[in-house]
């Protein structure tokens, strides 16, 4: 036992030592571990920035990211970087780097201790149309200048084309891809960046490639040699030439658009004698169309006459007497003859029935007549002027029981006709009937310019218009009205206008305006149909359109004396433009209701004609 406890005693010196000796090799351990912390104070960015902007520096995640303005190429971009003394960092600053791909890792070093940045750069979206198509169709992109042209088939609908565009990330447009809109004029597209406030606008201009079809076949090169009635729709061309034609050797001159070819050729002679000769048009395409021409030989009956300034209808600078010549030459064939004014001699109109006078001067570049502030007859030619041989060949026809269609600027001839006299140097009065309203008398008259499609001018025809119901007229044959008889007849957008018409008989006839009273005095005092006034008024204001009934037969009791008593003919006038009588509208686009002043035309010839 003794010995037991000596031994004891005896290794509490070493036991002591140990336990010394292990808590000083502890404690070592403890001050080796603190020393291996890296000191990151000195391997930092003090401030980043790229392309001179400066960036926002996330030291705890070590992130910095930064969006340059739109159009920036993040493909090339210089950095810069403020680092503490000592201290390196890999890429360098002042490099310039590719930062499309995504992020950089930039490493700062300094004393050994090293520390990464991830770096984004990226750049609002930049706002520019890259691609844009319609179909198969590309259009060429001129960025410098904000424009595109493209280009399409003849047979597609340029008023309703859906293009396909594409635009970087980062930015919207307008209209958008795949909207259908109307090219028949240049659209303007633009697209947004979304910083908010950058953008770029670009003028899209569509062209569309020629359809194969004929615009004029004429049978010679002169002006005004006979032209062809061309149906597109039933392709065909009939050409009537004057009785004991040659028809063996014609050459006929064709026009057409310059992307197009026609066989045989304009100018190649041919041989219509035998019947139909075969003409087929090609266009850039490859698209053909096929003509069934026919020439024929015989005399018109010139029952129906259109009356015009030019030399013949191909030479007509008015654009409305040109198109309305044309129709007519189109509807009545057998019947039809053009006479110029400066041509009319009561011989000329031996066999005519009914002539038609019309025409619009605001916007014509050729011959023009414009009223003055005082006198509305100065819109006449001089040769329809008072006591010009002309005009008063033109009034003995119509004495004789020549039937005369008068619309447009050339209404006022009715005066110098003597029909409803007026002279312009004195006050209105009986017998003398001055229009009361052409406020329009200006150089380019009252021009209306992109009017939406519900803006319609027509004819009112309803009961109140008129003394009575004038619904059952000859003259509206087929034609159906609205409302509570409204005749629609133009809604075309752009028109022109004189506003040329008798408002009232204020001063003249008692009552003068404005109840169905009135419109039956009227009518009693010269011996006329009100035919109706402009569709908007909804009482007996105004004269639209009035049949003048012969003078040389029955009228009532109180006939005004002052108007001749020899007219054997019948004179209906559709009083200026004010009611939308325009025959061909200038601006392209349609008017919805252009079947109904064709009619309305035919109507008033047939019912003049028999």
């Amino acid at each position: 036992m003794k010995n037991s406890i000596k031994n004891i005693y005896r290794w509490i010196p070493v036991l002591f030592f140990g336990i010394v000796l292990t808590l000083f090799t502890n404690c070592e351990e403890d001050i080796k571990f603190e020393d291996m912390v890296p000191d990151y104070t000195y391997s930092i960015m003090r401030s980043f920035s790229a392309n001179g902007q400066t960036a926002t520096i996330d030291h705890t995640n070590g992130v910095v990211n930064l969006i340059l303005p739109a159009g920036t190429d993040n493909s090339s971009v210089t950095v810069a970087m403020t680092l503490p003394e000592g201290a390196t960092v890999d890429p360098a600053s002042g490099s310039t780097l590719d930062f499309s791909s995504g992020p950089v890792i930039f490493t700062v070093s300094n004393n050994g201790v090293s520390r990464e940045y991830t770096v984004t750069i990226a750049a609002y979206g930049d706002p520019m149309i890259m691609t844009f198509t319609i179909g198969e169709n590309v259009g060429v992109i001129d960025q410098v200048n904000g424009t595109i042209d493209i280009t399409v088939g003849s047979q597609e609908d340029i008023k309703a084309l859906a293009p396909q565009y594409t635009i970087p990330g980062g930015t919207t447009a307008s209209p958008q891809s795949g909207v259908m809109n109307d090219f028949t004029d240049p659209v303007k597209y633009t697209v947004l960046s979304n910083d908010g406030f950058t953008g770029k606008s670009y003028i899209v201009t569509v062209t569309q490639l020629a359809a194969p079809v004929i615009d004029v076949f004429a049978t010679s090169e002169d002006v005004c040699a006979v032209t062809g009635i061309i149906d597109n729709n039933a392709s065909t061309i009939n050409v009537i030439l004057p009785a004991g034609s040659d028809l063996s050797s014609v050459s006929p001159v064709i026009t057409l658009n310059d992307e197009l070819t026609v066989s045989p050729a304009s100018g190649e002679a041919q041989d219509f004698s035998q019947g139909t000769v075969t003409y087929t048009v090609t266009n850039q395409e490859g698209l053909t169309k096929e003509y069934q021409v026919i020439l024929s030989s015989k005399e018109s009956t010139q029952k129906v006459v259109f009356l015009g300034e030019a030399d013949c209808i191909n030479t007509l600078e008015d654009d409305d007497a040109k198109a309305a010549a044309e129709y007519l030459k189109a509807q009545y064939p057998d019947d039809f003859a053009y006479i110029k004014i400066a041509n009319i001699t009561e011989e000329a109109l031996a066999n005519t029935n009914v002539a038609m006078l019309y025409y619009l001067t605001p916007l014509t570049d050729g011959t023009q007549y414009f009223a003055a502030s005082d006198n509305v007859m100065t819109l006449l030619p001089a040769e329809l002027q008072q006591g010009a041989i002309q005009a008063s060949a033109l009034t003995n026809w119509v004495k004789g029981g020549g039937n005369l269609f008068l619309a447009g600027d050339p209404t006022s001839f009715i005066h110098v006709l003597g029909r409803m006299p007026a002279d312009y140097s004195a006050p209105s009065a009986l017998g003398n009937y001055k229009y009361t309203e052409f406020g329009c008398a200006g150089a380019g008259g009252c021009v209306d310019y992109d009017k939406p499609a519900d803006d319609i001018w027509g004819l009112g025809v309803r009961d109140a218009n008129n003394s009575g119901d004038r619904r059952g007229h000859p003259i509206f044959n087929g034609l159906t009205f609205a409302g509570d008889g409204e005749l629609y007849l133009n809604n075309a957008g752009t028109r022109e206008a004189r506003l040329i018409w008798w408002q009232h008989m204020d001063g003249i006839l008692s009552p003068g305006c404005c109840g169905q009273d009135a419109a039956l005095l009227f009518e009693q005092t010269v011996n006329a149909v009100k035919l109706g006034t402009l569709r908007h008024i909804g009482d007996a204001f105004g004269y639209g359109a009035i049949e003048f009934l012969p003078t040389n037969g029955a009228v009532e009791a109180n006939f005004d004396t002052n108007i001749s008593a020899d007219f054997a003919g019948k004179v209906i006038t559709l009083e200026n433009t004010i009611i939308g009588y325009e025959f061909d509208t200038n601006n392209g686009r349609e008017n919805d209701y252009q079947g109904n002043i064709e009619l309305l035309t035919s109507n008033i010839i047939d019912y003049l004609n028999n």
